[in-house]
């Protein structure tokens, strides 16, 4: 080793013992006196003070530190001081110019990253957009000295998928290369509103109907059989309810088909009967009879008009009902319907006939004036 080798050697030495102990004093003293270190970075310079800033802010005033509009500190100027150490970093603001399609905007920021620029000039950026930055030094077109960050925007799609409604952005060419790149897979019983090897457009909407079969049991009242009597001595138009029956249940399996969620079609493939129902029975009248033929004379079709207006089924009043009239007790669920009014005309009228046969007018007080 030369002798010049050894006097640097030694000479740094000397350096690094007298200024590392330095530094510990400097730090040892803040330290006793309360004070937090903070090592400020700036305007391409370094400092180290001992301060009693409460926090970065106030730091930073205290040492004549000025922050501009667009400045950036990190940390925040809000940041207490509660540590013994802090590192800050001012980085001060630049001019930059945003090209955003047809818009252009110009700020000054001092974030070093261009989607933080834009961010921070309250422009929405979506991940698939793609921002660059360029230098700019021309002054001909009024252009703004600095950074030129430019906004290569994706292309906006309208997605319809199951029926629910999104809005996503891609840089694919075409459909089949945007589902892929969402990860969206299609079945083979699925409806696609277009093809696969569709360019993609700005604000093209593609519809992806999710389509499904399934099988279902569904559990459902089995309505009773009608058995009828025949009762040889009442008219054809009587009818009675022997026994109503009761309903049963059967299983019944159907195949449906779903679109979006939707019910579109079933078909049954199956029924099983679980509960047997019982039949109803009703008795019915198959005496011929020549009533009706007399119910059209011109005595009846007053009388009717009379009390109803002729309309059989009458309903107008809680307590008589059709077109007689009839209330509940005198009707006593003539041809087994209870309301008189819910019987066909014909059962009408031969009840009405049977009235008449036993009883005459009467039962008709002001009406029946048009039967004397």
């Amino acid at each position: 080793m030369s002798v010049l080798s050894v006097i640097v050697l030694f000479s740094f030495i000397v350096f690094s013992v007298v200024f590392g102990e330095s530094q510990v004093a400097i730090n040892n003293v803040a330290l006793a006196d309360g004070k937090g270190l903070v090592t400020i970075y700036v305007d391409g310079q370094k400092k180290t003070i001992a301060t009693s800033a409460k926090t970065i802010g106030e730091a930073l005033k205290q040492n004549n530190i000025v922050l501009g509009q667009g400045d950036i500190v990190e940390p925040l100027v809000e940041t207490p001081i509660d540590q013994p150490f802090y590192n800050v970093n001012v980085y001060r603001a630049y001019p930059a110019m945003i090209i955003d399609g047809d818009t252009k905007t110009t700020t000054l920021s001092g974030y070093r990253s261009p989607r933080q620029v834009v961010e921070s000039a309250s422009i929405k950026l979506y991940n698939e957009d793609i921002v660059s930055v360029e230098r700019n030094n021309d002054f001909n077109e009024g252009d703004v000295v600095g950074q030129k960050i430019i906004i290569d925007r994706a292309t906006p799609v309208r997605l319809s998928i199951g029926g629910k409604n999104f809005e996503v952005r891609t840089r694919q060419a075409t459909v089949g290369g945007l589902l892929r790149e969402k990860k969206i897979g299609i079945s083979a019983t699925d409806q696609l509103s277009i093809d696969l090897d569709a360019k993609i457009y700005k604000n093209m909407k593609i519809v992806l109907s999710r389509v499904s079969q399934d099988i279902i049991q569904v559990s459902e009242p089995l309505d009773p059989e009608v058995q009828y009597k025949d009762d040889p001595n009442q008219p054809t138009s009587y009818q009675l309810v022997e026994s109503p029956g009761s309903p049963g249940q059967k299983l019944v399996s159907y195949l449906v088909s779903q679109k979006d969620g939707v019910e579109q079609s079933r078909q049954e493939l199956e029924s099983k009967v679980i509960i047997a129902s019982q039949p109803k029975i009703i008795i019915r009248g198959t005496k011929p009879t020549t009533n009706n033929q007399d119910m059209q004379s011109v005595g009846w079709q007053k009388l009717r008009f009379c009390e109803s207006r002729g309309f059989y089924q009458n309903k107008n009043n809680n307590k008589y009902r059709g077109a007689y009239q009839f209330d509940y007790p005198t009707w006593n669920n003539y041809g087994g319907y209870y309301d008189p009014a819910d019987a066909p005309p014909d059962v009408q009228d031969a009840k009405a006939a049977d009235t008449y046969r036993r009883r005459g007018a009467s039962p008709w007080p002001e009406c029946g004036r048009f039967l004397r």
